[in-house]
């Protein structure tokens, strides 16, 4: 029986794209993805097809995509995307025009139909890093002037590593009424759940989060991953958005409040 490869942010949600594939006649991977070694996995244990629903963290599904595609070991496995929104759908295609796109109603077709014509030569994305070469730090974590940032346990010489921030922006070393953004620095399990607790009490409405841990290819050690980061934050009704690789050693999530 061929094998669908699943990747849906959402538990609840895995749970019934996995039903509806596995009604069609395939085997169904839901479970989490870890991005680290994701192109090895892919490559020892191949799927028949990568399934991508685009309904939540869209973002995150076309880097996955991305990533595939720009690997010699992954390129041509069949990718379909399910469900988005029209505006987030429009930009995918125009990075990776040979994948499939389709509803959530006819999915079983589209499996069959990638699996049936893989692409005979996939067209390669720039990957998510070369994209951003080059960008100003402070411009990859969406300073603006005139913004109040709280910057809470931040390494030395961090504000440097900022370069020329926008004019007017006001530092903050902790939450406030004010905050527009938060870049936060957590460096264990339990520092990851006292500050998401912290932002789900604290941050205002309309603000967003940077929740920043180490690399596990960095210099510091880390008890968790960026599957941790995010489950502990929509465990406290935040939503992540965006990934920035801040250095060498820091790599980030951006959380905003879920949405009513």
């Amino acid at each position: 029986m061929l094998q669908v490869r699943l990747i849906c942010w959402n538990p609840d949600q895995a749970r019934e794209r996995a039903r509806l594939v596995k009604t069609a006649g395939f085997q169904v991977d839901a479970s989490p993805l870890e991005t680290k070694g994701l192109i090895a996995r892919f490559r020892d244990h191949p799927p028949a097809v990568v399934l991508i629903d685009l309904d939540r963290l869209p973002s995150h599904g076309r880097e996955v995509a991305v990533a595939l595609r720009t690997s010699k070991s992954t390129v041509h496995l069949p990718i379909v995307f399910a469900g988005g929104a029209a505006e987030k759908i429009a930009r995918i295609r125009q990075e990776l025009p040979d994948a499939g796109f389709t509803e959530w109603a006819a999915v079983a077709q589209a499996l069959h139909n990638a699996i049936a014509a893989p692409p005979l030569d996939p067209v390669r994305p720039v990957p998510h890093m070369l994209r951003y070469a080059g960008t100003p730090l402070a411009k990859k974590l969406g300073l603006k002037p005139d913004m109040a940032v709280a910057l809470v346990a931040a390494p030395e010489g961090f504000e440097e590593s900022l370069g020329e921030p926008p004019p007017g922006i006001t530092w903050q070393t902790r939450l406030t009424a004010r905050t527009a953004l938060a870049i936060w620095f957590v460096r264990s399990i339990r520092e990851l759940q006292e500050v998401v607790g912290q932002l789900s009490a604290r941050l205002p409405q309309a603000a967003s989060a940077w929740i920043v841990y180490p690399k596990k290819s960095g210099r510091y050690k880390v008890d968790f991953s960026e599957n941790d980061v995010r489950n502990a934050g929509l465990a406290e009704g935040l939503v992540d958005y965006k990934v920035c690789a801040v250095d060498a050693d820091w790599t980030g999530l951006k959380f905003a409040r879920k949405r009513a």
